[in-house]
């Protein structure tokens, strides 16, 4: 019996866990208080007798109501029942990933757009009466029980992660795909995954007081997207090299020195891609041969009417808005 009661209890701990949390922790927090009811028989027999006959797709439609200002707000229903089962229905949802719980939070719990408010308002609407229905029903289990929250780990001296093993689980003809186990900077083992990347070499050509621009459609956003001249870098190549080859192969234009603006990390979350951006001068003409497979459009923009496109989401692309911001923040 002990040994049930003690697992009734973590599980209340879970979710004062998630009561006293903050948004950057719910999603773990509600994996845990899923992982200790499955660990309880007690816990699950009550979910199971709840969720039964429980229609929780019409209880959700319900109670999870749209205002006319094009945001919600979330209800309980009025049965404890039915309330525990509706919760527990929408924690799974959660946590199976069906609901993105960012956009659940600003959708039903705005509170000025801030997600921590948000996640205050959710977890003391929702949360706090789930775990109080539970107390109730066991009572013996909450005889002296009170939250002892975890205490935070001290901050370790350094950041640095670990590879503890490499793992190629994709290779194409530009980039190789990984999924590493990696250890933190507390010791606790990891999973990353990794988009290697061999790097491009782009370039910023200001010419007449005209930023010169290529349009060309990226099949992975769907769109045309204006750009600076850039391309691959092949395996040991030197940047400025390829930044000049690519200015000619797409322009036309040939480039008499090159000034490295800066290195860019576009994606640092899951690519170790580095894009070189470069500024061109002594410029010339030459004569444009872009790929076979590459289609685009040359432009020449005034540079203020490019800086004014960054500034209206116009021009999207990151090595771009960075090359021509630089350049301002330079000449300036």
């Amino acid at each position: 019996m002990e040994k049930n009661i003690e697992k009734i209890r973590r599980f209340l701990d879970a979710c004062d866990g998630l009561i006293a949390g903050t948004y950057r922790e719910a999603e773990v927090g509600v994996s845990q208080v899923l992982r200790c009811l499955s660990e309880s028989e007690e816990l699950q027999g009550l979910f199971s007798a709840v969720t039964e006959e429980f229609d929780y797709v019409g209880t959700r439609a319900f109670y999870l109501r749209d205002l006319p200002n094009g945001r919600g707000a979330a209800y309980l229903p009025s049965s404890r029942v039915d309330a525990l089962a509706f919760v527990f229905c929408l924690l799974a949802e959660i946590d199976s990933g069906c609901v993105r719980f960012g956009d659940f939070l600003l959708q039903y719990f705005y509170v000025d757009g801030s997600y921590t408010a948000s996640y205050a308002l959710f977890a003391d609407r929702i949360i706090r009466p789930f775990r109080d229905i539970v107390r109730e029903a066991y009572p013996a289990a909450c005889a002296g029980y009170s939250y002892a929250p975890v205490r935070p780990e001290r901050a370790p001296d350094s950041l640095k992660e670990q590879m503890a093993q490499k793992n190629v689980v994709f290779e194409g003809k530009i980039i190789t795909v990984r999924c590493d186990d990696a250890v933190l900077p507390n010791g606790k083992p990891c999973k990353r995954e990794i988009v290697e990347h061999p790097g491009g070499a782009s370039v910023l050509c200001v010419a007449d007081g005209k930023a010169v621009l290529v349009r060309q459609y990226r099949y992975a956003y769907g769109e045309e997207l204006f750009e600076i001249p850039a391309g691959k870098l092949e395996r040991g190549e030197d940047p400025a090299v390829a930044a000049k080859r690519e200015l000619e192969e797409e322009t036309g234009l040939i480039a008499g020195s090159l000034n490295l603006l800066t290195v860019l990390y576009p994606s640092p979350g899951y690519s170790n891609e580095k894009i070189y951006i470069y500024e061109a001068s002594g410029i010339r003409a030459g004569e444009r041969h872009p790929d076979s497979d590459e289609f685009l459009k040359v432009e020449y923009i005034p540079f203020n009417e490019a800086c004014n496109m960054v500034a209206r989401g116009e021009i999207k692309d990151a090595k771009t808005v960075a090359a021509l911001l630089y350049y301002r923040a330079k000449m300036q």
